[in-house]
């Protein structure tokens, strides 16, 4: 690995609170770099964009980042992502007839809750409740059909209840009371049942058709046994492109191809891909067409120092774009680096027609599936790491939905479980996280700059040989690099100081 260190202590812009010089950060140019090193490092806090690798400063920027990693292996699957599934599987077995129905009903947004914000950065839920019905004054018959409705003679000592509507017109300029007088069932009518029997008295009568009359639901708990029978569901059953249905109407289908160094099936792909990038930052995140060029496109997520190196899974460590191609045609494109002990997420941009797919948290469960199928080969490989998590920025909160997810201590760099730090970070945004041990950052304690290894002059050399040539070439300042040096060290850790190049010019 090759590393150009940049000692950088202006603040500049923040990307989530949007202040223009409170955000902090270290960074470094991999001229390139073993996956090995890029994991010691991701594991230290630092992050990459193209070639460079940067690092918040998080005791000092306003909003620190600290890194979210979720335990494939021990994943469980939210009510919330089974819906996204769900989702997806109705729209490629019902086709556009399902889509249709969904923007009758919701104008274009399906059911979501908070914790499914990946797929858009600016994602907020449709309003409901528009002012113009708050205007709408209630007529009398209205009210007059109710009671019309209510028996002459009630039974008093039957549900009798009261209701109040206080409903307040242009906005508390004026309020009015109605008070209406509701009675309960009819009790000329059997009881209704409740939903719990329903589904207990559906459940005796479908085993009873399937001849299984040993294991009728029975006791206070008949939920028990059923559930006792029933295995429970890999993950790999609820995404519909591992298993896709065979009368679907559409087909998905997910590739993985290398971004760097480029395969044939990137290339080929290239300018559909550039393309559907720029469709989803002028609509999403409203950049300049001129923005989103592919030179710049190419910087941001196809160049990589990653080297894949000869060992690893079947296609290698490195760098990759997951693209999901429905019926041909690419939507999805998941950014990501499989390292040697991770499978790390860099971005995702989609096709913002298809945002009622929710893609931002089906591709982190597809990912999350993705890295349980290569830990039966590689064991090593068993996390799925997700970027930053960010506290006192709502829309990067959503990541510690996918549990068990731990963050990166930025003291001890110890993992500590998401929920352990909640009550810390909501007290303050930047926290050591691992209150309850005296764990140190042994790695970070630097004693002697000798053993940073240099590049110099093409040539690999020790710090303390290289400051020696430098003063026998007659400069002096090489003593004044000794505290810019030890910083490196320090945020890098001394096992990568000793193994990667430190470019000296």
């Amino acid at each position: 690995s090759i590393v150009e260190f940049f000692d950088e202590n202006d603040g500049y812009k923040c990307g989530y609170c949007k202040s223009k010089t409170s955000a902090f950060s270290q960074g470094m140019w991999a001229h390139c770099m073993n996956t090995e090193d890029y994991q010691a490092l991701i594991d230290r806090g630092w992050r990459r964009s193209g070639s460079y690798c940067y690092k918040p400063t998080m005791h000092k920027t306003c909003c620190p980042q600290y890194t979210i990693r979720c335990d494939a292996n021990a994943f469980k699957i939210s009510k919330s992502k089974k819906k996204v599934a769900k989702r997806m599987r109705q729209f490629l077995l019902n086709g556009d007839k399902w889509k249709l129905h969904c923007d009758k009903n919701n104008n274009g947004e399906t059911s979501m809750s908070v914790d499914e914000q990946p797929d858009s950065e600016h994602w907020a839920p449709a309003t409901k409740f528009q002012p113009t019905n708050l205007l709408k004054e209630p007529t009398s018959s209205q009210f007059t059909c109710a009671t019309q409705e209510l028996p002459k003679e009630p039974n008093i000592g039957k549900c009798l209840y009261t209701v109040y509507i206080i409903y307040t017109a242009t906005f508390m300029q004026c309020t009015t009371l109605f008070i209406l007088t509701v009675v309960g069932a009819d009790p000329s009518k059997p009881p209704c049942k409740k939903a719990k029997q329903i589904r207990l008295e559906r459940r005796k009568n479908k085993l009873l058709q399937q001849g299984q009359h040993n294991i009728l639901p029975t006791g206070k708990n008949p939920k028990v046994k059923c559930k006792q029978q029933q295995q429970a569901k890999s993950l790999n059953e609820f995404l519909p492109h591992l298993d896709s249905p065979v009368d679907a109407k559409h087909g998905l289908e997910v590739r993985l191809v290398r971004s760097s160094p480029p395969s044939v099936e990137f290339e080929s792909s290239k300018v559909e891909s550039h393309n559907l990038y720029t469709k989803y930052q002028t609509t999403i995140h409203k950049d300049k067409r001129e923005d989103c060029n592919m030179k710049q496109w190419m910087r941001f997520l196809v160049d990589s120092p990653l080297n894949p190196g000869t060992e690893g899974p079947a296609h290698g460590y490195g760098s990759y774009h997951n693209q999901y191609w429905l019926d041909g045609k690419l939507v999805a494109v998941g950014v990501v680096d499989i390292l040697p002990s991770c499978v790390s997420s860099v971005y995702l941009y989609y096709d913002p027609d298809y945002g009622f797919l929710s893609f931002g948290s089906y591709s982190a469960i597809s990912e999350i599936s993705f890295v349980q199928r290569l830990s039966i080969t590689h064991p090593n490989i068993k996390y799925y790491y997700l970027g930053f998590y960010i506290q006192s920025c709502p829309k990067m909160r959503y990541k510690g939905a996918y549990h068990p997810s731990y963050l990166l201590c930025p003291e001890s760099y110890e993992w500590v479980p998401v929920e352990k730090c909640e009550a810390a970070l909501k007290e303050k945004p930047y926290a050591r996280l691992n209150v309850l041990n005296d764990a140190v950052d042994n790695d970070g304690i630097v004693t002697s700059l000798n053993t940073v290894r240099c590049l110099y002059k093409h040539t690999i050399i020790l710090y303390g040989k290289y400051k020696m040539h430098r003063n026998r070439e007659g400069n002096r300042t090489a003593e004044n690099e000794d505290p810019r040096v030890r910083e490196y060290a320090q945020l890098v850790g001394r096992s990568c100081a000793e193994r990667m190049l430190l470019y000296r010019s």
